[in-house]
């Protein structure tokens, strides 16, 4: 197989680095972009140092074309399911942005698109590809802390980019839908137990519905814009109960200005049987305390290797990896299975709110 010919549907934040990521690998060719926003693309050709692709307004401009072997698609939660099977149905490999999809049902039509056309479906569920997070993987696979009985995250920070889809519940799922897949994979990755019920409170502080909202994102290339039609919420707590015990909890403020100033930023923390904990900090660090032999190792972690321009961590090695399972015909580690597991938790929580209960990952499903 000669170079990977690929097309960029949306190069907005996330799909903007992915398009400089895929042209930097010598395997790929970025043979078409197709955004409608024409600052999002003049920013990422100036960017382009080996190729030099068509550009479009249309997805199905693309879904035709002989010279394309897959598509990286970053557009809104809404419209993964219109374009992510129009390409898996075109025969086109996927690289689909996170969250899945924003329901359900548009997350299984999705996988069952990619299992009927027998194509690869790799998720952007980034932090698996971390050097970081998976030194943590690592370290509990050799046993260091035993079987993971508590799990915490503490995201901080600032509101999400002033663009209109991610304050609409109805497009964007909800800001847990949205926002906190990625976290709730970590806790599945590290806990390795089914998630069985969520419990949640959240809703609006700060940002709220039929109020103006002057937003501001730290790092967004998107201007601040007053948004008064916010549907989603600004802060949660959110605890989830696994089938061996274990139990992980979720806090989420989405209203710091101008971001999170704390050092540790992020926060992944967990507590094994044996009574050690291991942090992760900042994407950046990990403390590894007490346990059996009461030692204390801090690790500063290589964040540059896996990603680039100092983008999101894990974010070039997932690219790589991507090339890599077209090249074999083999799955992703960040599959669509993985990406639904961490989505349903997502989608029980944001129900938990609403009805102020439990909520049984398998009333979604039945």
């Amino acid at each position: 197989m000669g170079k990977i010919r690929m097309a960029f549907i949306g190069v907005g934040d996330m799909g903007s680095h992915h398009c400089i990521g895929f042209d930097r690998l010598e395997e790929c060719e970025v043979k078409y972009i197709c955004d409608m926003n024409e600052s999002n693309v003049a920013r990422t050709l100036v960017e382009l140092a080996n190729s030099k692709p068509v550009i479009c307004t249309d997805y199905r401009e693309l879904l035709g074309k002989e010279d394309l072997d897959a598509v990286v698609i970053s557009v809104p939660n809404y419209l993964h399911r219109e374009v992510a099977v129009a390409f898996l149905e075109a025969g086109k490999h996927v690289f689909l942005e996170k969250p899945v999809a924003h329901t359900l049902e548009d997350c299984d039509a999705i996988i069952e698109a990619a299992e009927r056309h027998d194509r690869i479906l790799q998720i952007g569920l980034v932090y698996r590809y971390s050097n970081l997070y998976r030194r943590m993987a690592k370290e509990l696979e050799q046993g260091r802390l035993g079987d993971v009985k508590l799990m915490w995250c503490k995201e901080f920070r600032d509101p999400f980019p002033p663009t209109d889809w991610f304050y609409d519940k109805s497009k964007s799922g909800g800001a847990i839908v949205e926002k906190d897949c990625h976290h709730f994979d970590i806790f599945n990755w590290m806990i390795k137990a089914k998630p069985v019920r969520v419990f949640a409170s959240g809703g609006q502080h700060v940002m709220k519905q039929g109020q103006e909202n002057r937003i501001t994102n730290s790092y967004s290339h998107y201007p601040a814009k007053n948004i008064a039609d916010t549907s989603i919420v600004d802060h949660a707590f959110i605890t989830v109960d696994y089938d061996n015990g274990s139990k992980a909890n979720l806090g989420l403020c989405m209203y710091l200005k101008p971001r999170n100033l704390m050092g540790e930023g992020l926060e992944i923390g967990l507590i094994g049987e044996n009574g050690g904990q291991m942090v992760a900090k900042n994407d950046k660090t990990i403390d590894i305390v007490g346990g059996e032999d009461f030692t204390k190792d801090h690790l500063e972690m290589d964040v540059t290797s896996d990603s680039i321009m100092g983008g999101h961590t894990g974010g070039q090695t997932q690219r790589i990896e991507f090339i890599k399972c077209i090249h074999e015909g083999k799955q992703p580690f960040a599959t669509a299975q993985i990406g639904r597991n961490a989505l349903l938790i997502a989608l029980a929580a944001e129900k938990s709110i609403l009805e102020e209960r439990y909520v049984y990952l398998e009333e979604l499903t039945s």
